[in-house]
């Protein structure tokens, strides 16, 4: 047993290891390449979507010998990526390969220091390097070649070629930007065009665009990054009135953060019952996931939602998007974990998912309403922003702010008697063309009516 002096020390040793570790991963300007959160890990539904099923790109699943097909591809890739390199500088393949892979080997102390220690833990630095440098070149060619009406371009078949293209968004598949930039440099292709071109699936090379028009930021970290900003546009939040403003923390009353709100509504079936209608966003941003807004009136209210496609890529894009707000060094302010956590305060179950498709807001390709209800389901359990912000109100977030603050204005319309009544009373009455013709007809006779009685009684 040791001595009260020594126990001592080995626990103040502790604290100043504690403090080192921590000092060390402080949060930097850029994000580094990392694994999914054992938090996160732990739910095998939401995992299954951020792992590789053919190809891993980076080191963190390299080790792994279930993506023998997959080193194939890329190994075949990079030999062609590295021939028509040789071309273009008048070499033969085998010195362009090694004048490309010196520029991974002079720059690989910068790359390491764009994962985290255990993405790279156990290769050394020629191992990690030529790893790099294969998959850097592969992924340059494949996103160069990808078109998927023309899958034969990279001598795949249509389902491999999606496998690929989804291994390719994971969280822990990406590789950092500034590496791809030293091959793409080399080779002079354009890095902002190639994630153009993979976002849209090949459209870009297919309808001969060379110009990056769906990624509007050519400082992305990497990939999914890129894929994700797609979704989400500038900063901004409508009113009741639906005028647009600049999302600020002082467009947000300070006041309705000094009491607690409850939300007595349940979904969107809830809110039909009162008149609140959800209807498909409209012009060039329909797609973008914070074009969210609500309009309250007379006679009811107004919930316009983004329009989105649920596929098999939506549930990877969705879980891999949380997954990376989720990192500690990541400074994105939760959107899509926002977003998620707003429409599941508004889908309970199948019911609200067939809401969301008569409205035009959700085209579900996949498996049953139920499905896709479950899955809004299971997912909000784990979003910091329905923690957070479910419970108790913070402006620590501005997204979290945002949608807490058209969840007041719906909950304001939802509880306003007046205007309550106001929707029945025409929801029942003006529902169908026929409901408003009775209505009419019976208001016409009741005008008629007395009309004959006050003339019965006063006669002329």
């Amino acid at each position: 047993m040791l001595s009260p002096d020594l126990l001592m020390d080995k626990r103040l040793s502790q604290l100043k290891e504690a403090n080192e570790m921590f000092e060390k991963s402080n949060p930097s300007s850029i994000p580094k390449i990392q694994m999914v959160s054992k938090f996160l890990q732990q739910n095998e539904r939401f995992y299954k979507y951020c792992s590789p099923k053919i190809v891993s790109f980076g080191p963190i699943h390299h080790s792994s010998k279930s993506f023998k097909e997959g080193e194939h591809y890329k190994l075949r890739w990079t030999s062609i990526f590295v021939a028509e390199y040789g071309k273009k500088i008048d070499q033969d393949a085998d010195q362009a390969c090694k004048l490309l892979f010196k520029k991974i080997e002079d720059n690989i102390e910068e790359l390491k220091s764009m994962f985290t220690e255990d993405a790279i833990e156990g290769y050394n630095d020629n191992d990690l390097a030529w790893i790099l440098f294969v998959d850097g070149c592969s992924l340059i060619y494949f996103m160069e070649n990808l078109d998927d009406q023309r899958p034969e371009a990279l001598n795949l078949k249509l389902d491999r070629l999606m496998y690929i293209w989804k291994d390719a968004l994971l969280l822990e598949n990406q590789l950092p930007s500034k590496m791809l930039q030293i091959l793409c440099k080399e080779k002079g292709v354009d890095l902002n065009y190639l994630y153009s071109n993979y976002c849209s699936m090949g459209a870009h090379k297919r309808l001969g665009m060379r110009a990056a028009i769906l990624v509007d930021n050519p400082n992305h970290f990497h990939i999914l990054d890129s894929f994700r900003s797609i979704y989400f546009s500038s900063n901004t939040i409508h009113n009741i009135e639906g005028q647009v403003q600049i999302e600020t923390q002082e467009n947000i009353h300070e006041h309705e953060y000094d009491q607690i709100y409850w939300h007595t509504y349940k979904s969107i079936r809830d809110l039909k019952t009162v008149g609140i209608r959800v209807v498909a966003a409209k012009g060039d941003e329909m797609m973008t996931w914070n074009n969210t807004t609500f309009k309250s009136m007379w006679f009811g209210g107004e919930l316009r939602l983004p329009t989105f496609m649920n596929n098999d890529i939506i549930f990877y894009l969705f879980t891999n998007s949380i997954a990376y707000e989720m990192c500690p060094d990541v400074h994105y302010d939760y959107e899509c974990c926002a977003f998620l956590s707003f429409m599941d305060s508004l889908v309970d179950n199948a019911d609200d998912v067939k809401e969301l498709r008569s409205a035009g807001i959700l085209q579900n390709l996949v498996g049953n309403d139920e499905e896709l209800a479950k899955f809004f389901n299971d997912l909000g359990d784990y979003l910091p922003t329905k923690i957070c912000c479910h419970v108790c109100y913070t402006n620590a977030v501005t997204y979290c702010n945002k949608y807490n603050h058209i969840k007041r204005q719906i909950e304001k319309h939802y509880t306003n008697k007046w205007k309550t009544w106001f929707a029945q009373a025409y929801n029942t009455h003006f529902n169908t063309p026929w409901a408003m013709v009775a209505f009419i007809a019976a208001s016409l006779a009741l005008i008629l009516t007395f009309i004959q009685t006050w003339f019965a009684i006063h006669p002329k």
